[in-house]
């Protein structure tokens, strides 16, 4: 009786490294999040996130300047 309690043991003690030295996959495919809609510049063309840029009638502008100039040229 005691061996067989002996190799359960054993046993048990296997798996358990073997399950912890595996990749936890559920925390890989699990998205940051931080992360944010990105948006491009109707001037220049760059692209940043969409609470940084600048809106003007579904436009969307990387700075003040940009977005006036853009006005200014499309009247």
């Amino acid at each position: 009786m005691g061996k067989l309690i002996f190799y359960l043991l054993i046993a048990v003690l296997i798996y358990w490294l073997i399950r912890s030295r595996q990749p936890k996959q559920k925390e890989a495919e699990v998205l940051p999040e931080s992360a944010e809609d990105m948006v491009n510049c109707a001037y220049c063309g760059v692209y940043l996130t969409k609470s940084e840029a600048i809106d003007h009638h579904n436009k969307y502008f990387c700075c003040n300047e940009h977005s006036h100039l853009y006005i200014n040229s499309s009247s």
